[in-house]
């Protein structure tokens, strides 16, 4: 009685569980698609994976090839560069020969500056020895002068010897006169000499200083000219790695994995011509996997965005977990055609779509595909 007893309470409490546990319809494990298309129009050279196969973010997958791909724009880019480096080195080379003529005649410039300074210097300590020599015979001349008509008043010489006297005088203030002009004048030669200026001559072409000034207006032209080819170079540069890049991307193109995926199938073979655009592989994404089933709707009030549910796979001893993220009722009883809100007979089937994310705690294999595609029975809890 006893043991008649507990097989009734077993009974009962496995009947208790199943009314209390919802179940859902068959469903399929489905997971995110990601298709990798040919971005250019050639041939399929290499394929390195096949159906199955694992793959890594960044991975090369296949290589497509366009034989017909022009690099006449890369040539061109090559050309002009080259021709624009000619014309920068020719503009170096003759920008240094400048600087080193421009370096010998600041030298003999400089040089022209010391000697004229020098010669002027002692023509001009020259003119302030007349200066004050003449100025002695100035004096001597006034004293004579003096004396002169001393002695014309006491009668002991004539007029004309006090004339004469007085004419010497008169020249000799004229030439100190004289003197301290040329002085003033050759003051300024002094300075004009200092400041690379020449007050009694234009200087000629082959003069150290206008050779100079020539070198350096030159030298600023050909500083312009250098900036302005450099410029040209880097831009051709730039033109040129853009041009080879749109090249090798036009010519040869690696497929790659853009993240962590398992390929679900090849949709090419090496050696087929395809086109622009053209799919060759599809992947899935492992760590985005689902399923879709469907509940009546008398038992959504036991269900929960958020509420747990296990995935009882059809041919595997494994169970996988997930939870709720989307619940939509209502399925088949609303048109889903746009812009038509017409309801459809309240007495269709009343069935809510229910869709449970899979976790990632359990691991897939790759060779089976992550599961995709496996039927499987879902239970909520």
């Amino acid at each position: 009685m006893i043991g008649l007893g507990s097989v009734l309470l077993l009974l009962a409490g496995g009947v208790i569980v199943h009314v209390m546990t919802t179940r859902a319809r068959d469903a399929v494990v489905d997971a995110d698609f990601i298709e990798i298309a040919s971005p250019i129009k050639g041939q399929l050279e290499a394929l390195k994976v096949e159906a199955g196969d694992a793959v890594a973010p960044g991975e090369q997958l296949a290589r497509i090839e366009d034989p017909r791909a022009s690099a006449a724009e890369v040539q061109r880019l090559q050309t002009a560069l080259a021709t624009q480096g000619a014309e920068l080195a020719r503009i170096s080379r003759e920008q240094q020969l400048k600087t080193t003529l421009l370096r010998s005649f600041a030298r003999d410039a400089a040089d022209q500056r010391r000697l004229e300074t020098g010669r002027n210097l002692a023509e001009l300590r020259q003119l302030r020895a007349d200066l004050a020599r003449e100025r002695q015979e100035l004096a001597f001349s006034e004293r004579d002068v003096q004396r002169q008509v001393a002695l014309y008043r006491a009668g002991a010489v004539a007029e004309n010897v006090v004339d004469r006297a007085r004419t010497t005088a008169a020249q000799n203030r004229e030439q100190l006169r004289a003197i301290e002009a040329r002085i003033a004048a050759q003051g300024r030669r002094v300075q004009a000499a200092s400041r690379d200026l020449s007050l009694d001559s234009t200087r000629g072409d082959t003069d150290p200083l206008p050779r100079l000034q020539s070198t350096q207006l030159e030298l600023a032209r050909l500083a312009g000219l250098k900036s302005a080819a450099e410029r040209q170079v880097q831009g051709l540069r730039a033109q040129l790695a853009t041009a080879e890049t749109l090249y090798a991307q036009q010519h040869s193109v690696w497929l790659k994995a853009p993240l962590k995926a398992v390929v679900w199938g090849v949709l090419a073979r090496t050696g087929d011509t395809l086109q622009q655009q053209a799919p060759v592989l599809r992947l899935i994404n492992c760590h985005s996997r689902w399923v879709t089933t469907f509940v009546s709707e008398s038992d959504l009030k036991r269900l929960r965005i958020g509420s747990p549910a296990r995935i009882d796979l059809i041919g595997e001893q494994l169970d996988l977990r997930g939870r709720v993220d989307l619940i939509r009722s209502g399925v088949g009883r609303l048109s889903d055609r746009d812009n038509d809100p017409t309801r459809l007979p309240i007495n269709l089937a009343r069935e809510s779509q229910v869709r449970v994310r899979i976790n990632s705690d359990v691991p897939a294999p790759p060779r089976k595909l992550c599961f995709v595609g496996y039927s499987a029975r879902v239970m909520f809890q």
